[in-house]
């Protein structure tokens, strides 16, 4: 079954258009309506047919179903079904009207520009309480059974015109009390860029990680690069794993010292030395945004229809709409990598790349994956 445009799912769900398109996944603009001419749009999510025969990918996508289902929070995004019919799963989510954080940071850059930091430590702060949400996250029987996100990125931070910041994509997200592991023995995943160094080393993903990685996404946003990258994977490694990390403020002369105090405190090597929890990260920026002038939440809002207006400017001075969607994310570690630990000898079974948003308007997940067959990445011996 290829595009399922104007069809309907479960007999309510109306999909409109393609929103974002990848490897595995493919995800639709849905109207679902009502009595009395109500009508909500929403983002469905499917898998696409190659990967419907694959049990691990399928088990992960119920996972993504059921956690997010436990995850009601006003920073995550939430899902809403989850529907089987003609011998697939389909996974139903808010949709998001606005851009994800990646696309958001590429707007600034390209016209030159910083983004302001007290929305910068805005979306840190509604990152955070997203994510602490999940690692605050409780099982029915009322045992602490916290979600570790791994793969906290710009391109699962979604910015609404509202202001409101959500986190996406628990795809690859690890729940305390799964009763088995949906990640193979001795493998990492997460986009490699935003691993924590202890992770490339062989450690679990922890609580601690997941901050690391909102660390890095608040470097990445007021610097207006990635704070790990280079020319290719390996150098990439060996960056995370020296943990060189410059002051924010050698490049921003603007920022506040209290937040460059604040970033460096996450940014860590050793996790015993970041913030303890979510809430701990959220508050330091919360003292910092006590500095800011205006409302950083109004102001994101605006700053996000302005960006998304850009895009739009940009796709019909340069390339028709659907051209624009189909441009893949290309630069080394923005990728979704898996990795052996053996040894730490690293072998990839998968790397995924992220696809830009719908310029309609931002669905939920706007890093559809797309598998790859990349060659053999093994990282330096120590």
């Amino acid at each position: 079954m290829g595009n399922l445009n104007g069809q309907t799912i479960d007999g309510k769900y109306h999909l409109v258009e393609v929103a974002g398109e990848g490897g595995m996944a493919t995800v639709y603009k849905a109207v679902v309506k009502g009595a009395a001419g109500f009508q909500r749009a929403v983002a469905v999510k499917h898998i696409r047919p190659e990967f419907r025969a694959l049990k691990n990918y399928i088990d992960m996508f119920i996972e993504e179903a059921r956690v997010g289902s436990e995850l009601g929070h006003p920073n995550i995004v939430q899902v809403q079904d989850f529907v089987s019919e003609n011998n697939s799963y389909y996974l139903v989510m808010e949709w998001v009207d606005g851009i994800d954080l990646s696309t958001f940071i590429k707007t600034y850059r390209d016209s030159k520009r910083d983004v302001p930091w007290p929305l910068a430590v805005a979306i840190g702060i509604g990152t955070l309480r997203g994510l602490g949400a999940a690692h605050d996250r409780v099982a029915p029987d009322g045992t602490p059974s916290p979600v570790i996100h791994r793969d906290v990125s710009p391109h699962n931070v979604m910015l609404g015109i509202n202001g409101v910041v959500k986190l996406s994509d628990f795809g690859l997200a690890r729940a305390r009390d799964r009763a088995a592991s949906l990640t193979a023995p001795g493998t990492v995943k997460g986009k490699l860029s935003y691993l924590a160094p202890e992770v490339t080393f062989g450690k679990p993903n922890t609580t601690q990680s997941d901050l690391f990685g909102v660390g890095s996404v608040l470097w990445e946003t007021l610097v207006g690069e990635r704070l790990f990258d280079g020319k290719s994977d390996v150098e990439i490694f060996k960056k995370i794993r020296a943990c060189q990390v410059p002051p924010v403020s050698d490049r921003r002369k603007d920022v506040p010292a209290a937040l460059s105090a604040v970033l460096e405190t996450a940014l860590q090597a050793d996790p015993a030395n970041r913030y303890a929890t979510a809430e701990e990260f959220a508050h330091a920026l919360g003292q910092v945004m006590k500095q800011a002038v205006g409302n950083a939440a109004s102001g994101l809002g605006v700053a996000v229809a302005d960006a998304r207006a850009r895009l739009r400017s940009d796709a019909t001075d340069h390339m028709s709409t659907t051209d624009y969607k189909s441009q893949p994310a290309s630069m080394s570690g923005s990728q979704d990598v898996e990795f052996s630990k053996a040894d730490l000898n690293v072998e990839p079974i998968e790397l995924t790349q992220p696809k830009r948003p719908a310029l309609s308007g931002a669905v939920t997940e706007p890093a559809i994956k797309r598998t790859g067959t990349p060659p053999p990445f093994v990282p330096p011996k120590k």
